[in-house]
């Protein structure tokens, strides 16, 4: 192999695997929302735009204690609002879920347009988090391929988080819950379950992860009111792909996903390449409507 091959290659790995740790966390909340309610929240990618915009106005605003204080706002409101949007929007009307996806798609178009009023509607970079470690360097060299320290954090808190949802949800007292509720809600009900107070839960978990994907894929993205869209798009697709509900399929069908959609665009067209995902919804709806697991309860 020539030294060009191999950069490219490297790049197109690293960056395939940053992109999909990043598509887990997305997908898992969006696929345990699902699972557990049959609720397809459009209001997915809101989450994300949240998370982002509030890191950015507490970094660029508040010099020294921005990254803290944003962290811990960033998480903190945008899964509080997770909560509230089940509890205003979702729960008088989880009967007709047409409704639901109606009144989560209105949602979103919402927050797109109020923070572009609030801030705007321009671009933005949120500065690398390893400024505020006194960091020197923030990329190491691996074959003539940079590589980000942001990525490598990216990487290590997605599959820390994927590990802990997966055991939360198995072994803890909520999760069996959860798990219950996903099953038969009706049973889970006759048993004691508040149900609405999980699918509550339930949405404040999939707010937390689309937070956390925020906060740490910041840096290497840019700050805008319509980025959710792609992010709901990406985290349909996916969990279409995987399986609707599933929780394995979500990670699996994360990481297929993004090094379908690097490959293309790093080999044949960055055209194209953003085409993945529709290509990817249309073909499992035709030929396997319920993904690669085809669960619908959490596994």
């Amino acid at each position: 192999m020539t030294q060009k091959l191999i950069e490219d290659l490297l790049s197109f790995l690293v960056s395939a695997v940053i992109q999909g740790s990043i598509y887990s966390l997305l997908a898992l909340g969006f696929s345990l929302v699902y699972g557990v309610g049959g609720i397809l929240n459009q209001a997915h990618g809101a989450f994300y735009v949240i998370a982002t915009y509030i890191m950015y106005v507490f970094i660029n605003g508040l010099a020294g204690v921005g990254f803290t204080l944003g962290l811990i706002f960033s998480l903190g409101i945008t899964t509080i609002i997770g909560g509230l949007i089940y509890l205003v929007l979702i729960k008088p009307l989880k009967e007709s879920h047409v409704s639901v996806v109606i009144v989560t798609f209105a949602f979103a178009f919402f927050i797109e347009y109020l923070v572009g009023i609030l801030v705007d509607r321009i671009p933005h970079k949120i500065e690398d988090y390893f400024i505020y470690f006194g960091a020197s360097e923030r990329f190491f060299t691996v074959f003539g391929v940079d590589i980000q320290y942001q990525e490598i954090l990216i990487f290590i808190v997605a599959t820390l988080l994927v590990i802990l949802i997966t055991l939360f949800i198995k072994k803890s007292k909520l999760g069996k819950s959860i798990r219950a509720v996903a099953q038969d809600s009706e049973a889970a009900e006759l048993m004691g379950i508040n149900v609405d107070k999980i699918l509550a839960y339930t949405l404040m978990i999939s707010a937390f992860l689309a937070a956390i994907a925020a906060i740490i894929n910041g840096p290497l993205g840019t700050v805008t009111p319509y980025a959710g869209w792609p992010i709901l798009i990406n985290s349909f697709a996916i969990v279409v792909l995987g399986g609707l509900g599933s929780l394995p399929g979500s990670v699996l069908g994360a990481y297929i996903l993004a090094f379908a959609s690097r490959f293309t665009q790093s080999f044949i067209n960055p055209i194209f390449g953003a085409l993945i995902p529709i290509v990817v919804i249309v073909i499992m709806l035709i030929i396997r409507p319920r993904g690669i697991f085809g669960k619908k309860e959490i596994d």
